[in-house]
């Protein structure tokens, strides 16, 4: 009588149960990846729009003063009273106010009102809209203060 011999079995390879845990595992990791990718890219629009507004006020902010070192050199009389056009105008999606100050014994900055009120320092301050998310975006604005720094008795130029 032969008896048979049980064969040992070679294990060469994974086993079916050890396989579908392996792809569950990977589906569970790969659903949670996806989630936050996906939450991230939602939010990273964000980032572009502050970089983009804050580049488009640094780029009228630049316009302006330009504007304004033409117009002093040119007409020194004359160049705060030309260059107050910007006043309640929105450049590049930025809102500009202008607003004649002075300034007080104290130091302290005093108002005294938009164009075409006058005065011998003209404040312009850009603000990018705010509407997508006012909390985060151009939380500080840009602001410049132009001043009525010569006449036209003046020789020198002023240099930009």
């Amino acid at each position: 009588m032969k008896h048979l011999k049980s064969k040992k079995m070679d294990s060469k390879g994974f086993t079916l149960v050890e396989i579908i845990v392996t792809i569950v595992a990977a589906g569970i990791l790969g659903a949670i990846f996806v989630q936050l990718m996906g939450t991230a890219l939602n939010s990273s629009w964000n980032s572009i729009e502050i970089v983009r507004d804050e580049s488009n006020a640094e780029r009228l902010m630049e316009r302006i003063i330009g504007e304004y070192v033409a117009l002093i050199n040119n007409d020194p009389d004359n160049a705060l009273d030309t260059i107050d056009n910007y006043h309640n105008q929105t450049i590049y999606g930025i809102n500009i106010t202008a607003n004649y100050i002075e300034f007080d014994a104290g130091g302290n900055e005093v108002v005294i009102g938009p164009p075409p009120a006058t005065g011998e320092s003209l404040k312009f301050v850009l603000r990018a809209p705010s509407q997508l998310a006012p909390a985060i975006r151009f939380r500080y604005p840009l602001t410049a203060i132009l001043t009525q720094s010569r006449t036209a008795s003046d020789d020198q130029i002023v240099i930009y």
